[in-house]
């Protein structure tokens, strides 16, 4: 992989808002003075999470999308509060099929003058269920993603069942092995807020096998953006230094999937240790992470973790 020189990671969909939170080196927040500029639009906060991360090499720039929130409204509202230009985006990676990672793509397809190439897997696209706590399934709730209607809106499709390069330096990981004990995937459909997919008509426990990253080569390391990391974060980012051959992880942007109900603390405690093994540069928890696993890993790595929010810029630099 070609390394970058430069990324601008921007925040443009993510659970929180925080007009408090104050700049830092590298770190351009959204906060009071544009909060009380009447010129200005102040970005809003869903259940859900879009990054916009700009590669810069030489005198080359290329955009990349990661997922696309829970909402077109809050997508569009947010990247234009922001001066992102969605239109200007080269690639789309969709991290996997749940509704507050793609939710904004069909409003984000409508808006564009030219199509989208969108790395996605196939299994995303399999119908999707949830075990209620009180019982009953909540109805198919992925049906608005259909291949059909992505092509209808102007979005191309790109499925592969591994690594694929999505431009200079950045790969979309494709499925990502289970392997670390603490993470592996679900295997009931009755228990209350289980996952269920279904797959050659049968219900089955939705391990979400479509789960993916995406990983950037920066300088003589890499950064690695997850969705939910449903597959877990310790084997995305064990799996990315595989599929890349670099050993450093100068930063981990996304969602930890530790915030999920029932997910027992010892759970954030293993995940720390390993990330401490893997010795990140940077950690910014957000989305799924959840409050409490967060303010433990910002206990765990005060100097090396950065508190998201939506209107977030971060600027790394080889």
């Amino acid at each position: 992989m070609q390394p970058v020189d430069r990324m601008v990671v921007t925040t443009v969909v993510e659970n929180y808002v925080d007009m408090l939170l104050a700049d830092e080196p590298q770190v351009t927040r959204t906060g009071l003075a544009h909060h009380f500029d009447p010129k200005k639009t102040n970005p809003l906060g869903e259940n859900g999470i879009a990054l916009h991360v700009l590669l810069e090499w030489d005198r080359y720039r290329y955009q990349l999308l990661f997922d696309t929130g829970m909402s077109g409204q809050v997508l569009l509202h947010n990247a234009a509060a922001m001066d992102v230009d969605l239109d200007a985006v080269d690639h789309l990676v969709i991290s996997h099929g749940h509704p507050d990672h793609y939710g904004g793509l069909l409003a984000l397809l409508d808006q564009r003058t030219a199509a989208l190439p969108i790395s996605m897997h196939d299994d995303a696209l399999l119908p999707r269920y949830l075990r209620l706590a009180s019982g009953q399934v909540a109805p198919y709730y992925n049906h608005d993603l259909t291949r059909g209607a992505i092509e209808a809106h102007g979005g191309r499709q790109v499925s592969h069942d591994g690594p694929l390069e999505v431009g200079p330096g950045a790969l979309a990981t494709g499925p990502i092995p289970r392997e670390v004990a603490f993470e592996q995937p679900p295997s009931s459909i009755t228990t209350p807020n289980a996952l269920i997919q279904l797959v050659d008509g049968e219900m089955r426990p939705d391990s979400v096998p479509d789960d993916q990253a995406l990983v950037v080569r920066l300088g003589d390391g890499i950064v690695v953006f997850t969705g939910c990391s449903h597959a877990g974060v310790v084997n995305t980012v064990k799996h990315a230094i595989e599929i890349t051959g670099v050993d450093r992880v100068r930063a981990v942007f996304g969602g930890f999937h530790l915030g999920f109900p029932g997910t027992p603390e010892s759970k954030t405690d293993a995940t720390i240790e390993e990330l401490r093994n893997l010795d990140v540069d940077l950690l910014c928890p957000m989305h799924c992470t959840g409050m409490a696993a967060m303010m433990q890993i910002r206990a765990a790595f005060p100097d090396r973790f950065l508190l998201n929010c939506t209107g977030t810029e971060v600027v790394l630099d080889s």
